[in-house]
């Protein structure tokens, strides 16, 4: 998915970061030797195996990745040097590197969304638009997209109007509304109902629920994803139960710690709370099971 030039550039940089890798390598040795539980070894792990490194010589010259400032130095001190009136910087690579991926036979739009961590497919379809070749939308691209979304959507919607309960604010709502007959007598049949509320509705997984917010405004995407359990944009089905299963063992794991202390200890009772609440919705009781 990446032009053949840049994979000779990696395997290039792949040889010149090892002696920085190297140098990270005798790092942790060291601190490990001076205090096991430095929490400057964490940092030099996670630094470990990158290729773009460098010594930072306002950091102790340490050996780190370097920063997106730093890049943008020395991308620009390259045009400059090359004589080229272009004022380059490092989020043009990335928008190259996400045409390459819409335009791939092997592209896949859904791993670019993951990759970038976009909010929504769109933002990653605009890659289909492609200005250096042509300035045309692959109507191919888009069409398989919206083509495979549209079937996810009514099989999110089918479920959530079948006979099982559902838990979120949104997912309450859902099956108050779906108890008022008059609601109902609207549509057609099931069928035209399911596709109009598909169509009519912002759905997103976020893996624990789905989201129907139509904005950034999503507050399970977070640290806190407990939090859907009572939002109005979150509709919980039975899909989502083994997660929250495993979720409530965890939390009910690390309840028995002694080193987490109060406020450690408070949060994990109202994540509790949270993950019953959800079960309480959705007809599950987590007692009952594990007796």
């Amino acid at each position: 998915m990446i032009p053949e030039i840049a994979v000779r550039t990696l395997r290039l940089m792949s040889r010149w970061a090892k002696p920085y890798q190297s140098m990270i390598a005798r790092e942790i040795i060291e601190r490990r030797k001076i205090n096991p539980l430095d929490p400057e070894i964490a940092i030099s792990q996670k630094h470990r195996h990158a290729l773009f490194l460098g010594i930072a010589s306002n950091d102790n010259n340490k050996v780190r990745t370097l920063s997106t400032k730093t890049v943008n130095n020395f991308l620009k001190l390259f045009a400059a040097q090359s004589k080229v009136n272009w004022s380059l910087a490092s989020h043009q690579f990335r928008r190259k590197f996400a045409n390459y991926v819409a335009h791939s036979q092997f592209g896949d739009l859904r791993y670019l969304r993951e990759h970038f961590a976009h909010w929504t497919m769109d933002m990653s379809l605009s890659y289909a638009m492609d200005e250096s070749w042509g300035g045309h939308l692959d109507l191919d691209l888009y069409e398989d997209i919206l083509a495979e979304l549209k079937d996810i959507k009514i099989d999110a919607v089918r479920s959530w109007l079948s006979d099982d309960s559902l838990a979120g604010g949104n997912g309450r709502s859902l099956k108050k509304w779906q108890r008022d007959a008059s609601n109902l007598a609207i549509f057609k049949n099931h069928q035209s109902m399911v596709i109009s509320i598909a169509q009519s509705t912002s759905i997103r997984s976020n893996g624990h629920a789905w989201c129907t917010a139509d904005n950034g405004g999503c507050v399970g995407n977070t640290m806190e994803r407990t939090r859907c359990g009572d939002c109005d944009n979150a509709v919980i089905g039975q899909r989502h139960l083994d997660i929250y299963r495993q979720l409530y063992g965890n939390l009910i794991a690390l309840l028995a710690c002694n080193d987490i202390g109060e406020s450690g200890r408070t949060r994990v009772l109202r994540d509790i709370e949270r993950c019953r609440d959800v079960f309480n919705q959705l007809g599950y009781d987590p007692e009952e099971q594990s007796a």
